[in-house]
Formats: structure tokens, C-alpha cells, sequence
């Protein structure tokens, strides 16, 4: 039976200076994946605007000498359509990745559970907590009744692997 921890930040993260010299690779690599990330999702979105000025650029209709400049050069409006939206999802994407990762390398989240115990911790506080705590050790005491135990059994029985022939 695990405790509460007295304030809101991932059990993780409280650690004394003992314990810092020690897992201070660990640390390290964990803030480099999370600086990787990042720069992925930047360097995503940076050549998909050099990709997109290029692709513009070179659309310019500039005439010669002798051209007129009233005539608009043949195009393909399927291929247009295409990149266009080609370029729209990199940049979306880029732009929405730098945004999670970057918060999420602000805040110190490396995976999906620390993000669900943070923004627990933002919404409910320090007393919501502890009585979500106190509502989920309630729940796991109480024992299950008869009809969700065999429905339980049977879900898993048809999602177990090592069963199926």
C-alpha cells in the first residue's frame, strides 16, 4: 500500500541530494529525450517551410523580355491541392508537436502517466488529491461482487493471448 505523497509532484522527482548524484545520468538522458523530441518536431517544422517557400517561389511567373505578362503559366490544380495539403499537415503537426513537447520538456513529463498525475495535481491541488487518494484505496478494499468478477473473467479470457488457438 503505497502513501500519498505530501506535495503534487511525481514521486519521481522528490529525491534528496544523496540520491541526485546517483541518478544524475539518469536524469541527463531523460532530459536529452525530451530535447530530442523537441528539435525533432522544430526541425519538422522548419524544412517543411523552406520545402513551402521554395514550392512558392518557384511558381512566380516572371516573363522575359519579349513575354507577356498577362499569361499565366499551365498547372495542375490536383498536384497543387496535394502539396498544399501536404504542407498544411507538416506544418500542423510540427507546430502542435513543438507545442506538447516544448511544454512537456518545460515541465519535466517524459511519458503519459507523469502528464495525467500533473494535470491531476493542476486541477484538483494538493486536497483534491488526497481525496481521489482516499476514494481509490476505498474502491481497491471493497470487494467485487459476483456478476462484475465473471464479467471481468470473460474479457479477459477473450483478450488473453496465450489462450487463443
Amino acid at each position: 500500500m503505497s502513501t500519498l505523497p505530501q506535495s503534487c509532484e511525481t514521486p519521481e522527482s522528490i529525491i534528496s541530494l544523496e540520491k541526485l548524484s546517483a541518478f544524475s545520468d539518469e536524469y541527463k538522458s531523460r532530459r536529452r529525450q525530451q530535447m530530442l523530441r523537441f528539435f525533432g518536431a522544430s526541425i519538422l517544422t522548419l524544412i517543411t517551410a523552406r520545402l513551402a517557400f521554395h514550392n512558392i517561389k518557384t511558381r512566380k511567373y516572371v516573363p522575359t523580355l519579349f513575354q507577356n505578362n498577362y499569361k499565366i503559366p499551365p498547372f495542375s490544380y490536383q498536384k497543387e491541392s496535394l502539396s498544399a495539403l501536404a504542407y498544411g499537415t507538416f506544418f500542423s503537426v510540427g507546430g502542435f508537436g513543438m507545442l506538447i513537447f516544448g511544454g512537456c520538456w518545460m515541465a519535466n513529463i517524459s511519458t503519459l502517466p507523469e502528464f495525467s498525475y500533473k494535470l491531476r495535481c493542476a486541477l484538483l491541488g494538493e486536497e483534491g488529491m488526497r481525496e481521489l487518494y482516499g476514494r481509490e484505496q476505498t474502491l481497491k478494499m471493497n470487494p467485487m461482487d459476483k456478476d462484475t468478477k465473471e464479467i471481468l473473467d470473460l474479457i479477459e479470457n477473450a483478450f488473453d493471448s496465450s489462450k487463443k488457438k
